[in-house]
């Protein structure tokens, strides 16, 4: 298998804000008046999580350490032309993602099935130094904004459910999740020109959290 890397170490942040379920117009309405315009197709998301046997991405996010990683693959829609493995890093309030397009895949359900001893285990361990396992998936459909000339995005996330890896239990969230990403740089355009005099409440949300959360019974621990 061969991997590439294609995403550069930029610094940004991530802002995101909650809706009950059925609510997502209240974010379409909202970045309507601040200007922001469709970039691409609505389209699932599909994110598999993995972690070591401490759950230490886990425990470190919801201790609020400040430097952190996060490791998942993900990949579009329902079959997949490509899938990536994507590290995400934290220091503080900025975040960077590393982006690993692994080309010539294996089939995800029977890498699954094989898991531990497959080709799938042993490429992560080269990577991430240390044995890691699938711990939960997450698939939702995400619609796609952009402000100016691309220089703040912002996502809708709906129909967001979380299946365990060990049973395939299925959970369906009752929540929806607009986000904001955008580098350094660009903060207080944000501050200045976008969240000001909204009725949405900042708020701490990690997909991978929740899950773990709401399917505790359901994983191996």
């Amino acid at each position: 298998m061969e991997n590439k890397q294609i995403d550069k170490k930029i610094r940004r942040f991530e802002r995101k804000y909650i809706e009950r379920k059925n609510n997502a117009y209240l974010f379409k309405n909202f970045l309507v008046t601040k200007r922001f315009y469709k970039k691409y197709d609505k389209r699932l998301v599909n994110s598999l999580y993995f972690d070591d046997l401490n759950f230490s991405s886990f425990k470190d996010n919801v201790d609020g350490n400040t430097r952190r990683i996060k490791a998942r693959i993900r990949w579009y829609n329902e079959s997949p032309d490509f899938v990536n493995l994507e590290i995400k890093n934290k220091n503080g309030f900025l975040g960077w993602k590393d982006t690993i397009r692994l080309k010539n895949i294996y089939n995800i359900e029977e890498s699954l099935r094989n898991y531990p001893n497959s080709q799938l285990e042993n490429n992560l361990k080269k990577i991430f130094k240390k044995n890691v396992f699938p711990v939960i998936k997450t698939k939702y459909l995400r619609e796609y904004y952009e402000y100016g000339h691309g220089s703040i995005r912002a996502t809708i996330d709906t129909q967001l459910e979380f299946f365990s890896i060990r049973t395939n239990f299925k959970i369906n969230y009752d929540k929806e999740i607009m986000e904001f990403k955008y580098p350094a740089s660009h903060d207080q355009l944000f501050r200045d020109h976008i969240i000001p005099k909204n009725n949405f409440r900042f708020q701490k949300f990690s997909k991978y959290v929740v899950g773990v959360n709401l399917l505790s019974r359901n994983l191996l621990v």
